[in-house]
């Protein structure tokens, strides 16, 4: 998961910076785990790093400090998913040396939801949980999208941020444990998409995923596949969602608060979002911040998905005559300084 963003000349600077230290402090394992996890950000962000430059770096590390904590789990996470079978004692032998460190808690979460192991998935929520790891403000933006869904929805999440911290809230703390979250990605994986499909009541797909030609029309026949045999369940899609990308919800998502609602005919949208703010949204730690918080800055990002909603609701507010318009602007403003997207706010409230 992603508690901090980091610019590509940042993370350039690191992996310099780490690998000059490691030339005279070789085994020195966390230099190590920093040092690889900068190059594999480089392959992520910039591109500049190859599979070839990691798979490298992993076997350097295996003449540094073969028995760490960190060579097991940098072993695990750099091949990790692709060979998941293969790699996963590396996997256990890092928590086995460190079972309190929670770099390993997303790795064993993924693992056990593509197995469906909802006792194991459990009891890894719950230490999650207790390990404070996941900002608060993580799981209040997570909580507030949970609870713009309707009940026994289905849920399609988009990534890390907004799928890991939803299904912690459901398994340890039993928040909304009637929606069935899927991740959009993870249903590109058959055992997964047939556990949740099957959770569901949806029936399996018989289609060969190598025959298409595209994503976007892999995909279309994904949603479409559950948009069809969903029976009564209502669908939404995460705020981290960009539905845009897929022309199959052209025109059929509507904006429910903190998540998209699928819906073949057009319905009153707004009283839904004014409802979710007003009943069941906890909004106060974008007041307020009375913590020193790591992930600060992916909160802040994350708060950029309330100003559509915000904005409509502002504008109801407004026309109605609602006092309560004065305390929302507030917090957009809030949410506008905090990102630095002052400017595009206030044109959009000019005038109120």
């Amino acid at each position: 998961m992603v508690k901090q963003q980091q610019t590509n000349e940042w993370y350039t600077e690191q992996a310099k910076l780490w690998g000059d230290y490691l030339k005279s402090n070789p085994k020195d394992a966390d230099a190590w785990l920093n040092y690889y996890t900068a190059n594999r950000m480089l392959k992520i962000q910039a591109q500049t790093k190859t599979q070839d430059d990691l798979d490298k770096l992993v076997k350097e590390m295996e003449k540094a400090i073969p028995n760490s904590f960190e060579y097991h789990y940098i072993c695990y996470w750099n091949d990790g998913f692709r060979e998941a079978e293969e790699n996963f004692p590396h996997l256990q032998k890092a928590y086995e040396l460190a079972p309190n460190r929670p770099e390993t808690f997303d790795d064993f979460f993924s693992y056990y939801l593509v197995r469906d192991d909802q006792t194991k998935l459990k009891e890894l929520a719950e230490k999650w949980m207790k390990s404070n790891d996941i900002s608060a403000g993580i799981y209040a933006w997570n909580y507030n999208m949970l609870m713009s869904c309707e009940p026994n929805a289905i849920l399609i999440t988009h990534g890390d941020n907004d799928t890991y911290p939803a299904l912690i809230l459901q398994l340890a703390k039993n928040i909304r444990p009637d929606i069935v979250v899927m991740n959009n990605s993870l249903l590109l994986v058959d055992a997964y998409r047939n556990a949740h499909f099957a959770k569901a009541g949806i029936k399996l797909m018989s289609t060969d995923f190598s025959a298409f030609k595209s994503y976007e029309e892999l995909t279309n026949a994904l949603y479409g596949h559950i948009i069809e045999n969903r029976g009564e369940r209502p669908l939404c899609f995460g705020m981290g969602f960009n539905t845009d990308e897929f022309t199959l919800l052209k025109d059929k998502v509507f904006n429910v608060g903190m998540a998209w609602k699928y819906s073949e005919e057009k319905f009153d949208n707004i009283a839904v979002i004014k409802k979710n703010f007003e009943k069941y949204f906890m909004l106060d730690y974008l007041k307020h911040s009375f913590s020193n918080d790591i992930s600060q800055g992916v909160v802040n990002y994350l708060s950029c998905n309330y100003l559509a909603a915000m904005l409509t609701l502002f504008n109801h507010y407004c026309e109605s005559e609602d006092p309560k318009a004065d305390e929302l602007k507030v917090l957009i403003n809030n949410i506008a300084e905090i990102n630095n997207i002052q400017d595009q706010v206030k044109d959009v409230l000019k005038g109120k």
